[in-house]
């Protein structure tokens, strides 16, 4: 996989936090030295994470120290003892290692696994510090955001194709010099029909989409299109039954809408 693929996977958060096999480890060590911007991706990652860390660094409760000396006493008695075998600690071996669809699982246990390793970190932080932690978390967020409406609105498009009940009107630029398009999904049977303008641009202060529908040559009102979904691909279903109609169209009309086309504004249309 390119750079790109490989940063959004959340492979490189599982390096840091060591959930990668010894080959897998290996493989992103090599990357890194090759690709510079997967090296400052990574020290970016390192970065928000001690951030993070120490946003919620706390001072340990009053007397952990002795409860914790008192813990390795038996362990350090056992050590004086001059017949006491050594004991040499095995180290593990990587964990399984992670799929990139647990990546967002990875993320969020990030803040649990740092609070533990910097709990005794007592350093001071400056607000530019958190403003650009915040920034981050901020990004992150509403990625992951992004990708579930992606997802939603391609697994709605499938369904939709593989319904052989279900037409698909694409509605072409009717104005010359200006390419643009949208999509209708109509269900005739069931009188439901589904609008998307991802070919459309976001629509001036002031106005908006509407959609029509053309029977028996004339133009009927289908109700208007809300201006964020101009130039993205999330749909919308018509709030009025469609049962009849010989062509589709979409035109630019004051916000709220008209109750007849204004025909120069008519940016496209298509036929059943």
């Amino acid at each position: 996989m390119n750079t790109r693929e490989c940063i959004e996977s959340g492979i490189l958060e599982a390096y840091i936090l060591g959930a990668l096999s010894v080959a897998e480890a290996a493989q992103v060590e090599a990357d890194i030295a090759m690709y510079p911007e997967l090296a400052a991706e990574m020290e970016a990652i390192e970065t928000v994470m001690q951030l993070f860390a120490t946003k919620l660094a706390t001072e340990p409760p009053a007397g952990m120290d002795e409860k914790i000396w008192g813990a390795l006493q038996p362990a350090t008695a056992a050590a004086s003892q001059p017949n006491t075998p050594k004991v040499i600690p095995f180290q593990p071996e990587y964990r399984k290692p992670v799929q990139w669809k647990h990546a967002a699982v990875w993320a969020g246990l990030v803040g649990s696994v740092l609070l533990n390793a910097f709990l005794w970190t007592g350093k001071e932080h400056t607000k530019s510090d958190l403003a650009a932690l915040s920034s981050k978390m901020s990004a992150i967020e509403q990625q992951q955001k992004d990708m579930a409406g992606i997802l939603k609105d391609y697994q709605q498009n499938k369904a939709m194709m593989a319904d052989t009940g279900m037409q698909t009107i694409v509605m072409h630029t009717v104005q010359p010099g200006h390419p643009m398009a949208a999509t209708l999904y109509w269900s005739k049977n069931k009188g439901e029909a589904y609008v998307s303008v991802d070919g459309l641009p976001a629509p001036p202060k002031g106005m908006q989409y509407q959609l029509w529908v053309m029977e028996n040559g004339k133009p009927v009102d289908m109700g208007v299109i809300p201006n964020n979904m101009a130039n993205t691909p999330e749909m919308q279903k018509v709030g009025k039954p469609v049962t009849d109609g010989q062509a589709f169209a979409i035109s630019l009309e004051k916000e709220g809408g008209s109750p007849t086309p204004t025909m120069q504004n008519i940016y496209v249309m298509g036929k059943v």
